[in-house]
């Protein structure tokens, strides 16, 4: 019997530029702290060892104490060995980012994948890593696992990164897609995969791990949540056992909400609140549509806008859709009928919610008629 810890894609050093304010480099810290996390699962599930599938770290070029934070995490759990695979975001060029991490010096406990041969992990199992020595690679990296030599009788592990399916030129460099059935063709007990994001069984004896803490969103009414796979294997031929482990300290949500009065709000900043235990360890992009009054919109940007976004950890909303639909009262608060501020309201009402109006146009309205309500508001104490 063997049990550890598959993970993958912990891309330590990752910049989230585009996360407003703090919350960067919270989420930049937290990369790291999730080491910790995963290294007190290993303990509480008896695993000896943790297999790390590629892109341990999210770019070549870091600071050597970048490099090192994740290295003192693992030192503090000395019972467990962490296997560490170069991927095509960290990978292993001559004198590139894993000859510094040798140089800087390794716990006893960490491990570098670096060559394409077998490693001992006791008795019972043999790994098999498939390391990436560049960005962009031509072939399948874990086609020399079908003629990979073990000892009889032990367990077969593979490990890799990459895609079962090509998706082409991309940002990480056009690489060549991983055989799906290469677990069968190599006669493996099991292959732990690193690359996708998400979690995924592409059969019994393959999976992509995910990442420990989650770094994108998912579909409309999906909350994403970090994890890893625990991994039990009884002997060479069995079938293994998976089990996901949550791991992460933040959730990503993505939400689509139609609103149209001021119940509408309420409900909208129920459902975020009630997402998890702790708001502030939400992520949340937004996507509002409907109609509201003047009134109703400026309880939106007072409740979800500055509100709710001070309660989460970050938070996006696209309100292109979200559409003003003055009424009676948010007119008359703004100016008396005929008033050189009605006429200037009713014309912005216009050109907001108009279908034939230039986007840009349509959205520096709305944006004119709310701080013409919010200018009445404050003025008149309200």
């Amino acid at each position: 019997m063997v049990r550890f810890i598959h993970s993958a894609d912990w891309q330590i050093g990752r910049a989230f530029a585009s996360v407003e304010g703090d919350a960067a480099a919270r989420l930049r810290q937290a990369r790291t702290d999730v080491i910790d996390s995963i290294g007190q699962i290993a303990v509480n599930e008896q695993a000896a060892f943790v297999l790390v599938a590629g892109d341990v770290f999210d770019a070549e070029m870091l600071a050597n104490t970048t490099l090192l934070a994740p290295l003192e995490r693992m030192r503090r759990f000395p019972d467990v060995t962490w296997h560490l695979l170069p991927g095509n975001h960290d990978p292993d060029r001559r004198e590139g980012i894993w000859d510094r991490l040798a140089r800087l010096g390794l716990p006893d406990n960490v491990k570098l994948a670096r060559q394409a041969e077998p490693i001992s992990l006791g008795d019972e199992a043999m790994l098999l890593p498939c390391p990436l020595m560049a960005r962009a690679v031509s072939d399948d990296p874990t086609e020399w696992l079908d003629s990979a030599g073990t000892p009889e009788g032990v367990i077969r592990l593979g490990l890799a990164h990459g895609s079962i399916r090509d998706f082409g030129n991309s940002e990480a460099g056009l690489r060549a897609p991983l055989a799906p059935d290469r677990a069968a063709k190599a006669g493996l007990d099991y292959l732990a995969l690193g690359d996708w994001h998400r979690a995924q069984e592409i059969n019994a004896r393959t999976w992509y791990a995910g990442t420990p803490e989650p770094d994108r969103f998912g579909d409309p009414g999906k909350t994403i949540a970090g994890q890893v796979l625990s991994v039990a294997i009884a002997g060479p031929g069995a079938t293994p056992t998976v089990s996901p482990i949550h791991s992460g300290q933040f959730h990503w949500a993505t939400l689509a909400a139609e609103l149209h009065e001021t119940a509408d709000i309420d409900a909208l900043e129920s459902q975020v609140r009630g997402l998890i235990d702790d708001p502030a360890r939400l992520y949340v992009r937004l996507q509002a549509s409907g109609a509201l009054s003047l009134a109703d919109r400026n309880l939106f940007d007072r409740r979800i806008g500055e509100g709710l976004r001070a309660a989460v950890l970050a938070l996006e909303v696209s309100d292109e859709a979200l559409m003003p639909e003055p009424n009676t009262d948010d007119l008359d608060a703004i100016d008396q009928p005929g008033g050189m501020l009605r006429v200037a309201a009713e014309r912005l009402a216009e050109s907001a919610s108009s279908a034939d109006a230039n986007p840009e146009d349509a959205a520096t309205a709305r944006r004119a008629l709310a701080m013409l309500f919010g200018y009445a508001q404050a003025g008149s104490g309200a």
